[in-house]
């Protein structure tokens, strides 16, 4: 909790950072007007400071709570406004499901023909984390040209790439290899449209990744806990990510599997899932655990009451199904907020949470084609890559270090 702060310095000061985050003017305006009549509700009272139960005692008053829940879905506007009070003052932080949107900038110098392959990438189709994923990558390229003193993209020559893959070594070697793909591509396109005169796409190394390089990213099964336990599940939003993340931590479903999960799916008489999943269209049946499945009851007797067969939904006017990259910024906010740690290229999104129970699969001595078979994995061998994780197991496996009395060496 930060210093303790009067409610009118903890408005400002949530409204500075939600400028700052770049929250949109029609729901800053939408939340101050909400904020206004709280602190009206607290002068009257003759309340200073905030607390929670400062926070519920106004939305009792003005939602007509009924064991501290509005019983409309329309009051969640006054509910959201002070949730963004209530987050600041228990967490420090202002989250939201859009996260931060970053906006990438290129040097002007270089802005045409950047601007030129986005259009170029976006009409053939791809995707919108795709084109923001290609921004990211141009404006780390076009930056480091621009810091190094090339003003036109015409004087691109071997000596910048040789520099640029040089800079990019201090990156992990799957962000190497995406930015060298999408490099490739624009240094065919700007060749191809008469920007550059000669093809560098040769001078970009093709890196390979195999899976059994790879260390997959998992958290332990303390701070698997300390993530769920941070959910507030006083509101819609916290009773919707709880189910969620109990679904991706308990149940190791991945989130395009998660978010297009509809009531067909959930088969409470026999306590099953049953779902043919996005990523390989194979069916999987999985039991529906009682904390599961308590959860998202729990969450579905303050679902929005819209005729939508999807179970979560966006908290937020119009409800409507919720997407892959909404999941991944709610379970990259909660791990912030329970503190966890998050090494520098260590995934912290809903797939984190599927690895993390692998792990903890492993450790309970679990065998390998059972984890396979939860986890719907197509190849057992995509299963053995936990293994390198599994730290109680590894630790069987160590040799005896031989004493120094034992190496014919005097001392």
């Amino acid at each position: 909790m930060t210093d303790q702060k009067t409610i009118l310095e903890l408005i400002e000061t949530v409204s500075k950072e939600m400028r700052e985050l770049e929250y949109s003017e029609k729901t800053l305006t939408s939340y101050e007007k909400v904020w206004k009549s709280f602190k009206a509700f607290a002068k009257k009272k003759n309340i200073n400071f905030y607390s929670t139960e400062v926070g519920l005692a106004f939305l009792e008053q003005k939602c007509k709570f009924v064991s501290k829940y509005p019983v409309k879905y329309t009051m969640e506007e006054k509910v959201r406004a002070v949730n963004r009070i209530d987050e600041y003052y228990k967490y420090s932080i202002i989250s939201t499901k859009r996260a931060h949107r970053k906006k990438y900038t290129f040097p002007e110098v270089f802005r045409e023909q950047v601007h030129s392959y986005i259009v170029y990438r976006k009409t053939e189709g791809l995707s919108d984390s795709r084109i923001k994923a290609i921004s990211a990558y141009m404006e780390r390229f076009t930056n480091y040209l621009y810091d190094i003193g090339l003003r036109k993209i015409a004087e691109l020559d071997v000596s910048h790439i040789h520099g640029f893959i040089e800079f990019s070594t201090k990156y992990t070697a799957s962000t190497v290899r995406n930015t060298f793909t999408c490099l490739r591509g624009f240094l065919s396109f700007i060749h191809e449209k008469g920007y550059l005169d000669k093809n560098l796409t040769f001078m970009i190394p093709l890196i390979r990744i195999s899976r059994e390089c790879t260390i997959p990213s998992a958290y332990s099964k303390d701070e698997v806990e300390k993530i769920l336990n941070c959910i507030d599940r006083c509101n819609t939003k916290g009773k919707r990510d709880y189910a969620m993340l109990l679904l991706a931590a308990r149940l190791g479903l991945r989130a395009s599997d998660i978010c297009s999960l509809t009531f067909t799916n959930l088969n409470w008489e026999q306590n099953l899932i049953e779902i043919v999943q996005e990523k390989t269209k194979k069916t999987l049946q999985l039991p529906l655990l009682n904390e599961v499945g308590d959860a998202i009851i729990d969450y579905l007797h303050f679902r929005p009451k819209v005729p939508l067969k999807y179970v979560f939904l966006r908290v937020e006017n119009p409800p409507e199904k919720l997407h892959n990259h909404s999941l991944y910024e709610i379970v990259s906010k909660y791990m912030s907020r329970a503190g966890v740690h998050v090494p520098q290229g260590k995934k912290h999104g809903p797939h984190a949470l599927r690895h993390s129970l692998s792990s903890i699969m492993l450790e309970n001595r679990v065998p390998l084609p059972v984890i396979s078979e939860i986890l719907s994995h197509t190849n057992s061998d995509t299963t053995k890559i936990y293994l390198k994780i599994d730290i109680s197991q590894l630790r069987e496996c160590a040799l005896d270090v031989p004493g120094i009395e034992n190496l014919g060496m005097e001392v």
